[in-house]
């Protein structure tokens, strides 16, 4: 039997203080699945394995009846699928089902990081495929919700993906080249070079913003213009590609916000860009 359990949403990724979700996964561990008894969703423990490596991934299943559209979350640096929960039950309480996958090196999706190159895109396009074939999903209404790294991967599967038909893309890197040249950041830029070598290769499967003419799907872009770790050109780079590509889009930047723009402006500005670009009709 699921356990039921009351618990706090997780705020957005750059927030402090996130709740306590032990009890809930203590039960997903033991059970396999628990409900977060206010809105009923159920969440249950999807870990699944590429190329012999676990993944860590967790889903989201409404109240109710139907099919629901459903929705790739991919955290970012040091995020993990359970630091996730809150994200997945708010989209979920929202009538979204939902997929939530911790890229390699991070939680308990085995290693080594690529820092969203092939290896993780392919981690992550199996946890979409998995997700798109749920008996509670609607595959023809796919989205992807991606922040910092995890808004990076969105943005490269937006690409690679033929029927995703939404995107949200919360501070993310979209020329890789670019985003090292002009980071103050040493550590990240450390980071960078560690995972890919900084190779031209390297470089260009990593930036999706040359690769957009391929884009099919709908995309929000957000991000603080007071980023440091993700200078805010990197949105206003994307941006001028897509209008360049009379591409669908809409972007959203915030001035006095850093990486994190805090889960109020993420769940405002991507649940109403969400309903409407993947509601009942619009995959037909």
């Amino acid at each position: 039997m699921w356990l039921c359990l009351s618990l706090l949403l997780l705020n957005a990724e750059g927030q402090a203080q996130p709740p306590d979700f032990s009890t809930l996964i203590e039960a997903m561990e033991k059970d396999g699945c628990a409900i977060h008894e206010p809105s009923k969703v159920k969440l249950c423990k999807r870990d699944y394995r590429v190329d012999g490596k676990n993944v860590e991934a967790i889903s989201f299943q409404p109240d109710g009846a139907g099919k629901f559209p459903g929705l790739l979350l991919v955290p970012g640096h040091n995020g993990t699928a359970r630091d996730w929960i809150g994200n997945g039950v708010t989209y979920a309480r929202e009538g979204f089902a939902g997929l939530a996958v911790a890229q390699p090196g991070y939680g308990r999706s085995e290693g080594p990081g690529d820092y969203v190159g092939p290896k993780t895109l392919k981690v992550l396009t199996e946890g979409y495929r998995r997700l798109q074939q749920e008996p509670f999903v609607d595959g023809k209404r796919m989205g992807i919700v991606g922040y910092s790294r995890g808004g990076m991967a969105a943005s490269l599967l937006a690409v690679q993906l033929d029927d995703v038909k939404a995107v949200v893309l919360g501070a993310g890197i979209y020329d890789f080249k670019k985003n090292y040249d002009e980071l103050g950041i040493e550590g990240i830029r450390e980071n960078m070079k560690r995972e890919t070598g900084m190779t031209e290769e390297a470089i260009k499967i990593r930036s999706s913003v040359s690769q957009m003419e391929k884009l099919k799907a709908s995309v929000l872009i957000l991000h603080g213009e007071k980023d440091i770790n993700v200078p805010v050109s990197q949105a206003y780079l994307l941006r001028d590609r897509l209008t360049a590509l009379k591409k669908d889009f809409e972007i959203k930047t915030f001035p006095d916000k850093e990486h994190g723009i805090g889960s109020d402006n993420l769940y405002k500005y991507s649940l109403d860009f969400l309903k409407r670009k993947l509601a009942a009709g619009s995959g037909k």
